[in-house]
């Protein structure tokens, strides 16, 4: 049977950039269904997310805009598409901000080369006709730091200060930009094709 993706199985930036890291990781998830272990760091930017929508109080130097985890779902050349900004302003549909934890290095470069960004933005075009060029991007990346107790267990933590340690990253995108992101679409959805063709 031929892998399709459909209104109910939409595609997200999560399967995409799974695929690319691993394609069999991204089979075992995405079309076999299996269960995954999330890891420590998956866990605690969740948490973290989480809070930062709840609570005012908690991260008070992190901007914040209206809304938190807006939905983006649209349909691209025939293919259904789903995303969540973490962060976006309804009043304008013109700022967008995401969020990061982790221990590997965020730099402006990897900012601006970041497809997660590309793919709302593209979604966001096709949704409200608003050009990438009149959104304003921002990544917030709080570093954390990863450490084994010895209960064997992985705990992560915030690098203290977190006020001094944290980073906000400007970005932009133009239409080019989400137009070759919409052809990485279509080219990544026809190689999952293959790979499950060729793995059944």
């Amino acid at each position: 049977m031929k892998y399709t993706i459909t209104d109910e199985r939409p595609l997200s930036w999560s399967a995409i950039s799974s695929f690319e890291y691993d394609p069999k990781q991204w089979h075992d998830k995405y079309v076999l269904g299996k269960k995954q272990k999330e890891s420590a760091e998956m866990l605690f930017g969740k948490k973290v997310g989480e809070r930062l929508a709840s609570d005012p109080k908690y991260l008070p130097f992190v901007p914040r805009l209206k809304k938190f985890e807006h939905e983006f779902k649209v349909s691209f050349d025939g293919i259904p598409l789903i995303g969540f900004a973490d962060s976006f302003c309804t009043l304008t549909s013109k700022k967008l901000y995401e969020y990061k934890t982790g221990v590997k290095a965020w730099d402006q470069k990897r900012v601006d080369m970041h497809g997660q960004i590309d793919m709302y933005l593209l979604m966001h075009f096709i949704k409200e006709k608003i050009r990438p060029e009149e959104v304003a991007c921002k990544l917030v990346w709080l570093p954390t730091k990863r450490e084994e107790g010895g209960d064997f267990k992985v705990h992560i933590s915030f690098i203290e200060p977190i006020e001094e340690t944290f980073k906000i990253f400007k970005t932009k995108r133009t239409m080019s930009d989400i137009l070759r992101f919409g052809e990485r679409i279509k080219s990544t959805y026809k190689a999952m094709q293959e790979y499950v063709e060729n793995h059944k």
